[in-house]
């Protein structure tokens, strides 16, 4: 606060002709206790100093961060604003190595235009002989940072080589011992509870063999009374990271993204086994089950088509069509198909509306000639066959959608391993990882595309017709109900979007007013993802 000339210190009331600021930082603690001053009681230091040299404090600033590394420290950056920007003509900071260490970088960009003093060093940016002193001191911080960082490094890398767990906690269902080595956690999960570790392997195994989602493991998780690593509910998400989280098959782990550990490779690109303090892995799965895991929960992300229905449509098109004006279905209502708007008043800008013979007579056509246009090679075919079969043939046909789930996952993985290369997550330190990552990414696609070649052979085609005659074709359909003929139509249709009437009483026209989403077999959508 500002009286004419005089200036109202914050801390403790005390005028003085002059303000300053105060700028007071510690190393965010990690792990035990590090030894530095508090920051109170850099304040408070500053704070004295400061009525000695004249100044009443303006604001004090403070970071609990790290001076050397590429993270936010909010109030670094605002006092250096307003130091340069002239609304405070001094800071003062504890040390040099506290203030930043990142060398003469950030001194540079107020040293000559405001005074910076630095009290342990007994630095003043004031004093010409003090400038050289600063930046040298700076820089030496900066150089000291660095080695210690790469010693760290070093020392971590080695650990790794070794076997050893290098991050703080270990995963849930292992402990570590305090030479670093993980061994099963064989404390009770919860009362009357197998051991954690023991848990870790159920879970496994019910995702693998049951099918069962995440969400069914937290439930079952919370029902049994097991506190979750947080010590309350389970989270599906947590589940998810560690079905696919390295350690529970054994190998050392390195986070290159974050929240994604991915197998550590040491120098020559290899995985490395965790140890245990006798020697032996201490994997709690096998790496079939673990990758049987992977693979139910990538097809958990894709939604089930339920065919079973306990109310049949009693209309040939229900489901199939679709209102151009706004992409809702257009359910059977009188005579005609209409936009479900229309149902609860809700608004639509090109409401469609079409009479049920005509469209179910033009639909016929349109299938007739499509399926007589086509050859054996025609992908329509290829995709009624596939329905046909899942609808004569259900045990084959989910094993053929596991085979194709696993390949769909596989590209996946690959793919994302490409996008991070681009985006520069392997560039540094981490390129030596990229190259056995893409290898395994590549290899995994390639055996899962030789499981779905099983199901390509050629001639294998399952339909429900003797051939695609027109003739035959016609007979097929008259002899079909009415839920054989919706089955029909869509073995090779999608979906159906009906374009609004052009006026009222405006003839049909079927070509200008339908647009057909004709089939594609799973092969081909394979291939374009």
């Amino acid at each position: 606060m500002q009286d004419s000339d005089t200036y109202i210190c914050v801390l403790c009331g005390k005028p003085e002709a002059q303000s300053i600021d105060l700028y007071c930082r510690k190393s965010k603690l990690v792990r035990g206790h590090r030894q530095e001053l508090s920051t109170d009681a850099q304040e408070e230091q500053g704070h004295r100093r400061a009525h000695r040299e004249g100044y009443a404090v303006r604001k004090v600033w403070k970071d609990i961060a790290s001076g050397f590394k590429d993270v936010e420290r909010a109030d670094f950056d605002r006092a250096l604003k307003a130091l340069a920007g002239g609304a405070v003509p001094a800071l003062w900071a504890y040390a040099v190595d506290r203030f930043s260490r990142k060398g003469a970088e950030d001194l540079l960009k107020v040293i000559g235009k405001a005074r910076v003093i630095f009290d342990m060093d007994g630095l003043d940016s004031n004093e010409p002989r003090d400038r050289r002193w600063i930046i040298n001191r700076a820089e030496e911080a900066r150089e000291y940072s660095e080695n210690l960082s790469r010693r760290v490094k070093d020392t971590k890398e080695e650990q790794r080589d070794g076997g050893l767990w290098v991050a703080g906690r270990a995963p849930w269902g292992y402990q570590v011992s305090p030479d670093r080595f993980l061994s099963p956690d064989e404390t009770p999960a919860a009362k009357a509870m197998p051991s954690r570790a023991d848990v870790v392997r159920e879970i496994f195994r019910r995702v693998a063999e049951d099918s069962a989602s995440t969400r069914d493991i937290c439930r079952w998780l919370d029902g049994a009374g097991v506190p979750s690593p947080g010590g309350s509910f389970w989270r599906h998400n947590y589940v998810h990271r560690m079905l696919r989280h390295p350690a529970y098959v054994g190998w050392q782990v390195v986070q290159i993204r974050a929240g994604h550990p991915e197998a550590y490779r040491d120098a020559k690109g290899r995985r490395v086994a965790l140890k245990s303090a006798g020697g032996p892995p201490v994997g709690l799965v096998d790496e079939k089950t673990a990758q049987a895991a992977q693979t139910a929960l990538s097809q958990q992300t894709r939604v089930p088509v339920d065919n079973k229905r306990d109310t049949r449509p009693k209309h040939l098109l229900t489901g199939l069509l679709r209102c151009g004006g706004c992409g809702r279905s257009m359910p059977f209502g009188g005579t005609s198909y209409v936009c479900g708007a229309a149902n609860g008043g809700r608004g639509c800008p090109g409401r469609a509306s079409v009479r049920a013979d005509r469209a179910e007579a033009f639909i016929f056509e349109a299938w007739l000639s499509r399926l007589t246009a086509a050859d054996v090679e025609d992908p329509i075919l290829h995709a009624a066959s596939e329905r046909w079969a899942a609808r004569i043939r259900p045990e084959e046909t989910e094993e053929e959608k596991a085979a194709r789930t696993a390949l769909r996952a596989a590209e996946a993985s690959l793919k994302r391993l490409l996008n991070d290369r681009q985006n520069g997550v392997y560039d540094g330190p981490a390129a030596r990882y990229f190259a056995p990552l893409l290898r395994d990414a590549t290899e995994a696609v390639e055996s899962a595309r030789s499981e779905v070649e099983r199901y390509n052979a050629p001639g294998r085609l399952a339909l429900p017709f003797l051939s695609v005659e027109k003739d035959i074709l016609t007979a097929s359909w008259e002899a079909a109900d009415l839920p054989m003929r919706r089955d029909l139509l869509r073995l090779v249709i999608d979906r159906i979007t009906v374009a609004k009437a052009p006026h009222q009483g405006a003839k049909f026209d079927g070509m200008k007013r339908f647009t057909i989403e004709w089939a594609q077999p799973e092969t081909a959508e394979d291939d374009a993802e």
